[in-house]
């Protein structure tokens, strides 16, 4: 039986052709890149506020947000909407905790931790609470 199994094998490998190749042998040094490797492309940090707020690939605080003072964007009215915010957070630093992980203030809440699951970038996160304490 072992020897059935092997010369199917052998048989399976013959038929398909050895798939490895030879070690190269090039002047480079071995720490170079494979050229088969493609350069990354980096994409922009979006901080235009409004795009990140209103952007679906990106923040989209509109999806559960409305902004009352902005009546041509639609909006969610999952979340509070955005206005009056200078009363509700005197503090900005708060404003900002609560965009990074709402969860840390009110763990039952369904609003994404934009910080600490690095959707949102801390700079995008000031640029963002800058705008929304505006309204």
């Amino acid at each position: 039986m072992k020897k059935i199994i092997f010369l199917a094998i052998l048989s399976t490998l013959s038929v398909q052709g050895c798939k490895t190749q030879a070690p190269a042998t090039s002047s480079a040094p071995a720490t170079a890149a494979p050229a088969a490797v493609a350069k990354q492309e980096v994409k922009p940090i979006v901080m235009d506020p409004m795009k990140i707020m209103t952007d679906a690939n990106i923040g989209n605080c509109t999806a559960c947000h409305s902004i009352p003072s902005e009546p041509s964007i639609t909006a969610g009215d999952i979340g509070p909407p955005f206005y009056d915010m200078k009363n509700r957070f005197p503090d900005i630093a708060k404003l900002k905790a609560s965009i990074a992980d709402q969860k840390v203030i009110k763990p039952e809440t369904i609003m994404p931790p934009f910080g600490r699951n690095k959707i949102l970038t801390p700079e995008q996160i000031d640029v963002v609470a800058n705008q929304i304490y505006k309204y």
